[in-house]
């Protein structure tokens, strides 16, 4: 075993210590919070768009003496054409298709 130990000028054999470092906790950087400026929204005004009404349609009276009697057809066909509801298919057509003009 062979350690060398220093030897000083006197002589006299050093020990040398052994050198500990201390532990140095560290601190917690937190970063500060800056408060965010609030900022209002721009209101934006919509476009105002003219309603238009729709055009009206014209039909004369042929044209829709032939959209009556076409729906009353279907409404009969729809009741597989029991007899006697003629009139009833015929009035309720008319008040559809007057209504449906109406309308545009």
């Amino acid at each position: 075993m062979n350690r060398k130990k220093d030897q000083g000028k006197s002589g006299a054999v050093v020990k040398k210590k052994a050198v500990t470092k201390k532990k140095v906790s560290k601190k917690k950087v937190t970063k500060k919070k800056v408060a965010k400026k609030k900022t209002a929204k721009k209101k934006v005004a919509k476009k105002k768009v003219a309603v238009q009404a729709a055009p009206s349609i014209t039909v004369n009276d042929q044209e829709r003496y032939e959209m009556i009697q076409r729906h009353a057809y279907f409404l009969a066909e729809a009741r597989n054409f029991h007899p006697g509801h003629e009139l009833e298919d015929w009035t309720t057509a008319e008040q559809f298709i007057d209504q449906m003009l109406r309308r545009g």
